[in-house]
């Protein structure tokens, strides 16, 4: 096939950036003529000039509200001999719409309905995008990692608690992990927890306030980005995953190849897709419950092997990435008859 990926910007370094990335080499290893294209040369290309009136792509994959709004706004979907396209969701779907923006609200679900077919990441998605706009063909396909650097070491935990985020906001919610941490900290003396991320924002600030009011410095370690995340998995016991909103956490199948378990909280979407009580512990939103998840890991080792072990093992078999990509190939083959 030849396939036209468009993401608006690569540049952000984002989880949603290489999950674009990886699906389009991906599919550029098993034969498919595939272009990655930003913004600029999307627009020149494909909507600009004679774009696909000559047939020169099978199907375009949008991968994101931004980007089909721009092919709607363009008007390519009524251009003759246009080539199929493809809603490729990086979020849960309520992630798109913000409430003080009703006009593009609106454009995104009139986009999202000119779809030839969406792809979205898990299946609670799959409920919420047929309540937003009730499209006939919807599949779900998860992500797959890469792995990082010293993926296959033999670990060598130590008492920490990761949470291997991109920054520290408040969708990321590390305030929550820091406040039930601290109700554990006078029972595990010898226990730490360690933030990575993007330290310089206002929240990052609240974080630190936070921190020094509990008592906690020296105990909570905000890092900042590090060029070494294999060897955080590796030195980590499990990991923390307080978000309240993700698309797909990659950070979660990352942490799996450690033979890692995660403990996230039930208002993270999608989340019973990735973390189940084979593979983790899902606690309520509040910070005595989430607590008592960590608490549950942190005092009973065979419990963070034997989850560890069912994470590595449910995210081989499921996340693979010749699974991932087999369920994209056969979805935009379908698509292109």
């Amino acid at each position: 096939m030849r396939i036209a990926v468009y993401k608006d910007n690569l540049s952000t370094g984002r989880g949603a950036d290489r999950a674009v990335r990886n699906f389009a080499a991906g599919l550029a290893e098993r034969g498919h003529e595939v272009s990655l294209m930003e913004k600029p040369e999307f627009l020149s290309r494909i909507v600009g000039g004679a774009g696909d009136v000559g047939g020169r792509f099978d199907v375009v994959v949008a991968t994101g509200s931004n980007e089909i709004v721009d092919l709607m706004e363009a008007g390519y979907f009524s251009r003759p001999n246009r080539a199929k396209v493809v809603l490729q969701l990086h979020l849960a779907p309520r992630g798109f719409f913000k409430w003080r923006h009703p006009l593009r609200n609106r454009r995104i679900r009139k986009a999202f309905d000119m779809a030839d077919a969406v792809q979205v990441l898990c299946s609670s998605y799959e409920r919420e995008f047929r309540r937003i706009a009730p499209h006939p063909k919807l599949s779900v396909i998860g992500n797959y990692t890469e792995g990082v650097a010293g993926d296959g070491a033999v670990p060598q935990p130590s008492p920490v608690i990761l949470y291997p985020a991109a920054a520290l906001n408040r969708v990321k919610n590390q305030k929550l992990l820091i406040e039930a941490f601290s109700m554990l900290a006078a029972d595990f003396p010898e226990w730490k927890v360690r933030l990575l991320g993007k330290d310089s924002t206002a929240y990052a600030a609240q974080c630190r306030a936070l921190i020094d009011r509990r008592g906690l410095a020296g105990r909570v370690e905000m890092v900042g980005f590090t060029g070494d995340l294999g060897g955080e998995y590796s030195r980590a016991a499990f990991i923390a995953f307080p978000s309240t909103l993700e698309g797909f956490p990659l950070a979660i199948l990352e942490a799996a190849r450690f033979s890692l378990a995660a403990v996230a909280q039930r208002a993270l979407p999608g989340v019973e897709d990735i973390v189940t009580d084979t593979t983790g512990i899902v606690t309520a939103p509040d910070a005595a419950s989430y607590a008592d998840g960590l608490r549950r890991m942190m005092q009973d080792c065979d419990l963070r092997r034997r989850l560890g072990e069912g994470a590595r093992d449910y995210c081989a078999t499921r996340y693979s990435r010749a699974k991932i990509l087999d369920l994209w190939e056969d979805m935009l083959g379908n698509v292109v008859k």
